[in-house]
């Protein structure tokens, strides 16, 4: 009982802010040492996140933060060799980038330890998404890079599964401004969900990656 009552008085007095944030994802997938061994080396890629986010304060040094984020996930393969003509190294190879566009609703806690005017925090909790749709694309290098290959995904007749569950772990900064705060932080994104089944090697594939973000809260 007193518990409730401690929960339900602090959020009678609690702050609310809403607003905007963006920033970009370095994400790639997580193999098993099967997969590692077998395929070609996955590698990072950049994408977008941009979404709506809200935070109800809890006190002084808590929070409670509701997104409604687009963001874009996926991997890219490098693959080629190189060999020398008249002393000179001649790159050939393939690169391929794989990318999802996803629709995600995180819902993060947040402890924060500071002043009135800048606060340091820490964040985690889970993150639900969708996946809207896929691109590949491949582009051929050889010497110069010219594009071979640029088509959509149909998700469902590959397989992939569109819902992922995920955890957010991270940390960050916000500075108080006569019309809200602006934050800066920097997150580490894992799933849960297997998505994807590698073909012939029977592996499935889970997201994963580092984003770092920006944004504005005006608070009321």
């Amino acid at each position: 009982i007193a518990a409730a009552l401690f929960l339900v008085t602090n959020l009678a007095i609690a702050q609310f802010s809403v607003g905007i944030k963006t920033g970009i994802n370095f994400n790639d997938i997580s193999e098993t040492d099967a997969l590692d061994a077998l395929t070609p080396d996955f590698k990072q890629l950049k994408g977008l996140n941009i979404g709506l986010v809200s935070e109800l304060e809890i006190g002084n040094h808590f929070a409670i933060q509701p997104e409604l984020i687009y963001t874009q996930k996926g991997f890219k393969l490098d693959e080629g060799m190189d060999f020398e003509l008249y002393n000179i190294p001649l790159p050939v190879g393939v690169i391929v980038r794989t990318k999802f566009s996803y629709l995600e609703v995180p819902l993060l806690f947040k402890g924060k330890i500071g002043d009135e005017k800048m606060k340091g925090y820490l964040i985690a909790g889970p993150s639900v998404g969708y996946a809207i749709d896929g691109q590949l694309n491949a582009t051929a290098r050889a010497i110069l890079e010219f594009q071979v290959a640029d088509q959509d995904l149909d998700l469902d007749k590959i397989g992939y599964e569109r819902f992922e569950v995920a955890g957010i772990v991270g940390g960050g900064a916000e500075v108080k401004i006569p019309s809200g705060k602006l934050f800066m932080d920097a997150r580490y994104q894992f799933g849960f969900t297997e998505l994807y089944d590698i073909p012939v090697f029977n592996e499935k594939i889970k997201n994963r990656g580092v984003s770092l973000n920006a944004g504005y809260m005006m608070t009321f």
